[in-house]
């Protein structure tokens, strides 16, 4: 009974820390879904804002790829429930800036953006595996991961009725839909902070983090990098986090400058986050729904790669075939392989959002298993290399046409794979050896 109780707790944890995701990423991943259009819109009316859309993003990721260096660091000093309400707080100033319509107020507030997201996840990355084990991490991550993507759902739909009709996004338009998600993001501030603590063995690990000061942190963090298994899975890091610049902010911006989807052009980019956030939750309850038969399987996390990998393939193909190489530069009226098709761009969208749940669950649960004792080290690097790569596709992209992006993203894809069977193949020959020697020493034991 005391032990059922205390997974309830555990759960009960994760759920809410999945709620308080939500309502902040309901307004920020909205902004980025939008953030090329939004930009290209305010270019329209006022030609001296000369911000790019791409590049702006791009400052975001590199910023927080570099703060997640320091992330356990800070996270150890400020604790994690303080950790995540500031870097909501930071995450609202850098929505409402868009208000300001201003190139130094985007490019500032982007710098910060990028700091309070290497703090944040770091503080994510620690708490959900102090809430979980081996046995429930999976399903752990499954249940946040569908709270923190139906996000998007929620903004997405808001900004869907908001841009309805529209070919430009007008200024007024633009104030109110950024004023109510900064206000969002703002409610999520204040949830963070009736987080509770975990009481759990794994706790003793973060306060012992805590006394060890942020130095120590920082070299524990550089350690970890090195490893053989680390280095080995930065290879599907780096594809991770490829396709989700691709997917959060090259696609569905793409999709509203194909002139060929006339007067609903703009309104299909706010549905094409819609239909990602589905893809991506229901790949989430999926994993949740089927975790006990999953569970059995030896080889689970190769095998929900592998079917995630292959929705992202399927969709790459129909991209190929039904947008314009030049939709990611801006507005385009060029031709198409076959006629451009709003229901096949969604059906991309929603493959697309269910391929990422696969690789970003996985991910999470095959260094929740490797590194129990380092959660927030572990996460901080994985957000590392994800987020670097999320800058140098993003980058990219302003240079780069929309055919020669998804050449990259294939054999990525596949050279990724293969480093993250080489590793979980490891980590299950390790557990097998050390249960076949567990159970030697029970039956040497019993036979004296």
């Amino acid at each position: 009974m005391i032990c059922q109780f205390y997974m309830d707790q555990r759960i009960q944890n994760v759920i809410y820390l999945g709620v308080c995701f939500l309502v902040l990423f309901a307004a920020d991943y909205t902004v980025t879904n939008m953030q090329k259009t939004l930009i290209s819109s305010i270019h329209d009316e006022n030609p001296d804002f000369t911000v790019e859309g791409y590049t702006s993003l791009g400052l975001t990721y590199t910023v927080f790829s570099l703060s997640l260096w320091f992330g356990p660091s800070i996270v150890s000093v400020l604790g994690i429930r303080s950790s995540m309400a500031v870097a909501a707080f930071f995450y609202t100033l850098y929505i409402l800036a868009f208000n300001v319509e201003e190139a130094w107020a985007i490019y500032t507030v982007v710098v910060f953006g990028g700091v309070a997201g290497g703090i944040l996840w770091t503080a994510e990355g620690n708490y959900l595996v102090l809430n979980s084990d081996p046995q429930t991490i999976s399903r752990n991550v499954s249940i946040f991961w569908a709270f923190l993507q139906s996000s998007s759902l929620f903004g997405n739909l808001f900004t869907f009725y908001q841009f309805r009709g529209k070919s430009i996004i007008d200024g007024n338009t633009r104030r109110l839909v950024i004023y109510i998600l900064g206000a969002l993001a703002g409610v999520s501030c204040i949830m963070f902070l009736f987080l509770r603590p975990v009481k759990t063995r794994a706790s003793s690990v973060m306060n012992q983090q805590m006394k060890e000061g942020p130095l120590k942190e920082f070299f524990k963090t550089w350690s970890l990098f090195k490893s053989k298994n680390m280095l080995i899975l930065n290879i599907i890091f780096c594809y991770t986090g490829l396709q989700h610049a691709f997917i959060y902010a090259i696609y569905s911006p793409s999709i509203g400058f194909t002139g060929s989807f006339g007067n609903i052009s703009k309104q299909l980019v706010p549905l094409s986050g819609i239909f990602i956030s589905l893809g991506e939750v229901v790949g989430g309850c999926l994993q949740i729904i089927f975790n006990g038969f999953i569970g059995k399987l030896k080889y689970k996390r190769i095998g929900i790669i592998i079917l995630g990998l292959m929705m992202q393939f399927c969709a790459f193909i129909i991209i190929f075939l039904n947008l314009p190489n030049n939709s990611v530069f801006g507005e385009t009226s060029f031709n198409t392989i076959i006629e451009p098709s709003a229901v096949l761009a969604m059906l991309c969208s929603f493959l697309l959002g269910l391929g990422d749940s696969c690789l970003n669950t996985q991910n999470y649960s095959i260094i929740a298993v490797i590194f129990p004792e380092d959660s927030a080290q572990s996460s901080a690097l994985y957000k590392f290399i994800k987020s670097l790569f999320v800058a140098v596709g993003l980058y990219a992209s302003s240079h780069i046409g929309l055919y020669t992006q998804l050449s990259i993203l294939f054999p990525m894809a596949l050279i990724g794979l293969t480093s993250f069977i080489i590793v979980d193949r490891s980590v299950i020959a390790k557990a097998l050896l050390e249960e076949q020697q567990d159970l030697s020493k029970l039956e040497t034991i019993e036979r004296l």
